[in-house]
């Protein structure tokens, strides 16, 4: 399989959530200080606490979803690995407004695949989505991986890939799918509007998705470049193909 990824903004992305962390920091450690010069101003203190808890912790969600050790993006390079280059993976591909993080171009079309590295029991039913979590845990679950509506995301992926798409006179299927990475969630789906997938499901998922006769090679590559979008991208080279090997008669 064929991988192009915008590090610029995974880059970009780590920066962001570092400085965020250590602003909320500041905001929570400077509480003490404004407390003690100015012990009269408690609604002053009690705002600036609640900003710095609010910024600490998104930046926490940041860099846990930037600086783990195996990002998403890693884990859905190490699944779809034994893809022959008739596949390309593109993360982070930067579309109008939005980024978006997993595409798979296949020989039937383009799939948008949204992920999640959530641990937890998540529920969904169409398109309504929860994780289990009440009270205390909920609470101080607020720094790691969020659930949020994945539906909506893909929904809103897929759109904004058929509008470049069409703009580009491209006109190819967009499907989407919701990956889990983590392999300790446990997912409990009833009729999902978009396909449910743990991360080792993916490979078999992929493989059986239809292919477009009418979708040549060369079309398939210029769906790649026109979806290879970013200020920094990483590319693999293209897997060699062996060669049979003629032996002369004796």
């Amino acid at each position: 399989m064929r991988i192009v990824r915008n590090v610029g903004h995974v880059k970009r992305r780590k920066r962001v959530a570092r400085w965020m962390a250590l602003l909320g920091f500041v905001l929570l450690a400077g509480i003490f200080v404004l407390v003690l010069l100015f012990p009269g101003q408690v609604l002053v203190a009690w705002a600036v606490m609640l900003i710095g808890f609010f910024v600490f912790n998104i930046g926490m969600q940041q860099v846990g979803k930037w600086n783990r050790p195996v990002r998403n993006d890693q884990v859905i390079d190490h699944k779809l690995d034994k893809l022959s280059d008739a596949y390309t993976a593109i993360h982070y591909a930067p579309i109008g407004k939005k980024v978006i993080e997993h595409l798979i171009v296949y020989p039937g079309g383009v799939l948008v695949l949204t992920a999640r590295e959530l641990s937890d029991d998540v529920f969904v039913k169409g398109r309504r989505w929860r994780k289990r979590g009440v009270g205390l845990r909920r609470l101080f679950g607020i720094s790691g991986p969020q659930l949020g509506n994945p539906s909506l995301e893909t929904d809103q992926a897929i759109a904004a890939v058929e509008g470049l798409l069409a703009e580009k006179q491209l006109a190819v299927e967009v499907g989407g799918a919701v990956v889990f990475t983590d392999p300790r969630v446990d997912v409990e789906a009833d009729k999902p509007e978009y396909p449910v997938l743990l991360a080792e499901e993916l490979p078999e998922f992929v493989r059986t998705l239809p292919p477009d006769p009418s979708i040549r090679p060369a079309d398939r590559q210029r769906i790649v470049d026109v979806l290879s979008l970013g200020e920094e991208l990483e590319t693999n080279a293209p897997k060699a193909r062996r060669r049979p090997v003629r032996r002369k008669a004796a």
